[in-house]
């Protein structure tokens, strides 16, 4: 990097212009000028008045330095010192301070799936309308964050437990396979364990899935009829639902995993869960223009059919109809 091209770097660093390609430069020009780390460990300080100096007096011995008047030279070595600050400071905080893990993002949009294998080789498979974040490194944490549904099979590492993070519900693993539910606005979250054990925690509570167990965590608000069989434990401004499932080894025995295999499928579902479900399910925009008894409860197996043909399978177990204008469907009751 030439002189000139440094100090056109340094004001466009102090005006916020700079490219990323031109702050990585800048970055690393000043990486190779900084002054040796003293045996503290502390960086030194620049001198700044040096910096501009050794600049301007090597400029003015090949004769590209054009004096200026004195406003004009003292306002540009002040842009040229802040910037030099400004970047000392950047570079000393990247350099001198834990950074956290470069995180990366797999998302899916409405209507859409897809499966993924992570760092650590465990894999993962994304219902429509859900977005994961997690570590492209896993060696030192493989917590991860989820918005929305998605089947982990993990990979063992009894030193390194799997974490997903949700909005209301922590799930720690060591290796196993599950399923995870919990879409933002939902008015339930749910967790399926097909082989191995889960445990799984909201704010001080906490409990142990054993395979072929869920549990759904549910709204005090939201009304619910108790699956037989189930138990129902107290969990501050959740109910917590432990309910034995069939035990599967393959996904299309138990309707939590259908998905998987693009099959839609919904049991004790009331209309405003219904709709936030097919709405994601068939990326469209599904809205209720009336008020729906609570007693409308809904349960059925899609795979191919419209969304109009599933409107008209659930028309004869309810009494409502719906209106299509574009991309839009209106339930009335």
């Amino acid at each position: 990097m030439s002189d000139q091209q440094l100090i056109g770097l340094l004001e466009k660093y102090l005006q916020g212009n700079c490219t990323a390609a031109e702050k990585a430069a800048l970055e690393a020009w000043y990486e190779g000028y900084r002054a040796a780390v003293p045996a503290d460990g502390e960086p030194a300080s620049p001198n700044l008045l040096a910096v501009y100096h050794d600049i301007t007096g090597r400029l003015k011995k090949e004769g590209d330095w054009v004096e200026t008047p004195v406003r004009t030279l003292a306002h540009r070595w002040w842009c040229i010192a802040a910037a030099v600050l400004v970047l000392v400071t950047a570079v000393g905080i990247w350099k001198y301070y834990p950074r956290p893990a470069r995180q990366l993002a797999l998302d899916t949009d409405e209507g859409i799936r897809k499966q993924a294998t992570l760092a650590d080789g465990t894999e993962v498979w994304m219902n429509v309308g859900s977005h994961l974040r997690y570590p492209a490194n896993m060696d030192k944490s493989r917590e991860v964050y989820l918005q929305g549904e998605a089947f982990f099979a993990v990979t063992k590492n009894d030193a390194q437990p799997f974490i997903i993070h949700t909005d209301d519900m922590q799930v720690q693993v060591l290796g196993t396979r599950f399923n995870v539910k919990a879409y933002t606005g939902d008015e339930s979250l749910e967790a399926t364990l097909v082989e191995g054990r889960i445990a799984i925690a909201h704010e001080e509570h906490m409990l142990n899935l054993a395979a072929g167990e869920k549990l759904t965590l549910r709204k005090k608000t939201a009304s619910f009829q108790q699956p037989p069989g189930s138990r129902v434990l107290d969990w501050g401004d959740r109910i917590a639902i432990v309910e034995k499932m069939a035990l599967a080894t393959e996904r299309d025995n138990t309707g939590e995993l259908v998905w998987m295999d693009n099959k839609l499928a919904f049991k004790d579902k009331s209309f405003p869960e219904l709709v936030r479900l097919m709405s994601r399910w068939y990326n469209r925009k599904i809205i209720l223009t009336d008020t729906f008894p609570a007693d409308y409860r809904f349960k059925g197996t899609f795979k191919k059919e419209t969304v109009e043909e599933v409107l008209n399978a659930l028309q004869i177990t309810a009494d409502f109809k719906y209106t299509v204008k574009g991309d839009s469907i209106f339930l009335h009751h």
